[in-house]
């Protein structure tokens, strides 16, 4: 019997830089939008599906203006802080996601039988947005060691077709966190973690399980009561743990219960401007970094972000389906 052969080693880009230029304020914060998937598709020449978790291995920063010396006496200055957030790695997320790529993929499905054939582009991709934030912010394209961008293709993020409550079609985009927006009564976009809160039966509001009509004075329970010690525990069990350890109705990533990403690591740089961090794991491949330098200039002081992806057998990259 032939051995098994082994898959051979797939070439893939996995170093992505990009330049993040601060306010021109020192001290203030600004948010930069990573999409994992877009970038690797372009520089890659190859379409790295959304629907999948993306394998961070470590990121890099420098900034282009270290500060040296010291504030003060033993006090080192620091030259800036960063933080990459992104879409809470949790079962409701998965499932909200899951939900929405359905949804898009059976709309599509109804309008290729009415047209009788597929229409689908070669590249036709489910893409979201991580946040209302991502949707109208900035979004840096990868660099080379001069500083020139790589050259992006069609990115198109998915949009919904609806008649819903509407006299024409209403058109919309999908965001993983927070609400929904809409202009009148025209919807703009859907938060999928919220939609999914809407849609999802959640526990009674009673308590579970149902203790109300316990008699703490029953007979044969105080059958071996010494004073009231029973009754007092039995009351305290009646209260105590017969309600969810989280809020039943809103869910973590909707517009009332977090509903910005979270942080998955974060770090000071140093009197030299330099920092790295550890893996993370990046659903849909969005991350949101946060910037802060303490220097005021115009331009502001640039971070270079060097993102490298962890190695593995989707094309290359370690990402694992949603």
């Amino acid at each position: 019997m032939a051995a098994k052969k082994k898959k051979g080693y797939t070439p893939a880009v996995r170093y992505l830089r990009y330049n993040l230029t601060n306010s021109t304020t020192g001290g203030t914060e600004t948010s930069h939008y990573i999409d994992l998937a877009r970038d690797l598709s372009a520089i890659n020449r190859r379409l790295y599906r959304q629907g999948r978790r993306y394998h961070v291995k470590r990121v890099s920063i420098v900034s282009s203006n270290t500060i040296a010396g010291f504030a003060g006496p033993g006090n080192q200055q620091n030259a800036g802080r960063v933080t990459f957030s992104c879409v809470p790695d949790s079962w409701m997320a998965q499932k909200a996601w899951q939900r929405g790529f359905k949804a898009w993929q059976k709309m599509q499905k109804i309008a290729l039988a009415e047209a009788g054939s597929d229409l689908r582009g070669t590249w036709n991709d489910f893409k979201v947005y991580l946040s209302e934030d991502h949707a109208n912010g900035t979004k840096p394209a990868p660099l080379d060691n001069g500083g020139n961008a790589v050259k992006l293709g069609d990115w198109s993020y998915s949009d919904f077709i609806t008649p819903d409550g509407t006299t024409s079609s209403d058109e919309f985009y999908v965001t993983m966190l927070g609400d929904h927006v809409t202009s009148g009564t025209n919807r703009i976009s859907v938060g999928l973690i919220k939609s999914y809160t809407e849609a999802r039966a959640t526990f009674s509001q009673r308590p579970t399980p149902e203790t109300g009509h316990v008699d703490v004075n029953d007979p044969i329970l105080n059958l071996f009561d010494d004073g009231t010690t029973t009754d007092e525990v039995v009351a305290k069990m009646q209260t105590d743990g017969e309600d969810p350890p989280y809020d039943i109705d809103e869910f973590p990533g909707d517009d009332a219960n977090m509903p910005k990403p979270l942080v998955v690591q974060q770090t000071t740089l140093g009197a030299d401007g330099r920092a790295t961090v550890g893996g993370f794991s990046a659903m849909c491949g969005l991350i949101e970094v946060e910037i802060t330098s303490p220097i005021t200039s115009d331009p502001g002081d640039t971070y270079s972000v060097l993102v490298e992806l962890a190695p593995g057998s989707y094309r290359g990259i370690a990402a694992d389906v949603i």
